[in-house]
């Protein structure tokens, strides 16, 4: 059938199963498969990943392969740091990635991408961000993402509605809500209608029952949202915004536990909008701030720099969360840089250049 093909199903890595998929096109045009009542974004490779946010089979229409995905009319919007900036999006992990093939294709550095964790920056609410190594002046850097993206930054004349897009992302996750009740429902049925009385299985029902009153209320909250008029909020000057929620967590995490650390490059940045969960950074930071002689078990040598150590820390998502740290002999305390697993060819060799 046109309509359909052989997928493989990935998860971290994994194969769990190869089946064939209905094939549809996402809300911006991507190809998708559909897969467990969700549509996942279908690569050239073949295979959709279960860790891929799902779209919800209604919002999708029927597969043109014969008709190229429509232009997005999504806004994007820019935080700068010292040496890199992020371009931040909104929709689908399909138009992210698409986003930064344009910033490619471009001539930008892309770096890495994922969920933006940090304050909405004007009235843009992003849902990811594309890290890109910054290398030209502010005016310059922006200049060449609108031609890339044929698209204003968001509070420069965007296209986008905060409005429209509010809404269209309140029904997103209505159906999306709507969908976990019926399956979870169904689930129960079938479970109620099987002759095994055992404890564990009546507490199993029980506890479905529990997930589908906290969906039913959680889909009642977003049936009166999506319904709502939705007013957009003020604008906001994103350096304030991001700086302010940087300096209130900050001011507080170095009065209480840091006060000899000194961060380079972008760490802050990375650290506030990056990581899911920074209670392994905190921790962390408090074992360099309480060493005294011997290095804690976790740190381990930085090979081929013989004053820079590493440890490997969680990002709340897993476990690709970098640190350096070198002390600083004369001055007392360290020099701390905050990165990632798939970026650290490049941040040895900034270390390698760095003077402390």
């Amino acid at each position: 059938s046109p309509d359909s093909a052989s997928v493989r199903v990935m998860s971290e890595g994994e194969l769990l199963e190869e089946r064939r998929c209905r094939l549809v096109c996402l809300p911006d045009g991507a190809p998708a498969a559909g897969w467990r009542c969700l549509a996942y974004p279908l690569p050239e490779d073949g295979a959709i990943r279960a860790e891929d946010q799902g779209t919800p089979l209604a919002l999708c229409s029927p597969w043109r392969p014969e008709e190229p995905p429509p232009r997005s009319s999504s806004r994007w919007a820019l935080v700068e740091g010292m040496e890199e900036a992020w371009v931040l999006t909104a929709g689908s992990v399909a138009e992210r990635d698409r986003i930064a093939a344009l910033l490619r294709a471009a001539g930008l550095a892309v770096i890495r991408s994922g969920a933006w964790l940090g304050d909405p920056v004007e009235d843009f609410a992003a849902d990811w961000f594309i890290r890109i190594a910054r290398g030209a002046a502010p005016e310059a850097l922006h200049r060449r993402i609108e031609e890339a993206l044929g698209l204003a930054a968001a509070g420069a004349g965007g296209t986008g509605q905060p409005e429209e897009l509010r809404r269209h992302l309140l029904r997103a996750e209505f159906d999306r809500l709507r969908g976990q009740v019926a399956l979870l429902g169904s689930l129960v049925e079938q479970m109620r209608r099987e002759r095994d009385g055992s404890h564990a299985r009546a507490e199993r029902v029980a506890d479905l029952e529990a997930q589908i009153a906290e969906l039913s209320r959680a889909l009642e909250q977003a049936r009166r949202a999506a319904t709502e008029r939705v007013e957009p909020p003020p604008p906001t000057a994103p350096s304030s915004r991001l700086a302010r929620r940087m300096e209130q967590e900050l001011a507080t995490v170095l009065a209480e536990l840091l006060p000899g650390l000194r961060f380079l490059r972008d760490s802050l940045t990375v650290a506030s909008a990056e990581f899911k969960d920074r209670s392994g950074l905190y921790r962390a930071f408090r074992e360099l701030q309480e060493m005294r002689e011997a290095w804690p078990p976790a740190w381990k040598k930085l090979k081929g720099l013989d004053r820079w150590w590493e440890r490997h820390v969680s990002t709340g998502v897993d476990d690709s969360g970098r640190i350096y740290a070198c002390a600083l002999p004369r001055r007392g305390g360290w020099e701390v840089l905050v990165s990632y697993k798939n970026e650290q060819d490049k941040d040895i060799a900034w270390l390698r250049q760095h003077r402390t």
